[in-house]
């Protein structure tokens, strides 16, 4: 009889879970360089990806993007919403894995509110 060692049972601990993670790193990697190579953005604008979330069904990726400066951010967005086909296309063609996920993106403004929460510290700090 094999004995089981005093180790909780982990639930979600599947071969799958663990390759999310995997994924998420390669996506933001692939997703970043074709924004890079691809997006035309207007001067001194800057686009980064904040976050990358793979559902556990591998059918869709929503990433995050970070956009500034804050005068830019409606016109950097819409270009990146008319470039997701494409980039999508690129990322297909570089990963070679059975199901590459639907890419969305979406705006976070978490980098702004803590910028926002950092500037109000520091004007308590200095009273």
């Amino acid at each position: 009889m094999r004995k089981l060692g005093n180790e909780p049972l982990k639930i979600n601990d599947s071969p799958a879970n663990r390759r999310l993670p995997k994924l998420e790193s390669l996506l933001r990697s692939e997703v970043g360089s074709a924004m890079e190579r691809e997006l035309e953005l207007p001067g001194g604008a800057l686009l980064t990806i904040t976050s990358v979330k793979v559902l556990p069904d591998l059918s869709q990726t929503r990433i995050g993007v970070s956009i500034l400066p804050t005068e830019k951010q409606d016109q950097v967005f819409k270009i990146l919403i008319s470039a997701t086909s494409n980039l999508q296309r690129i990322v297909n063609r570089r990963l070679k894995l059975y199901r590459v996920p639907r890419i969305s993106f979406y705006f976070d403004d978490s980098l702004e509110k803590a910028d926002k929460i950092d500037r109000l510290l520091d004007n308590l700090s200095t009273k």
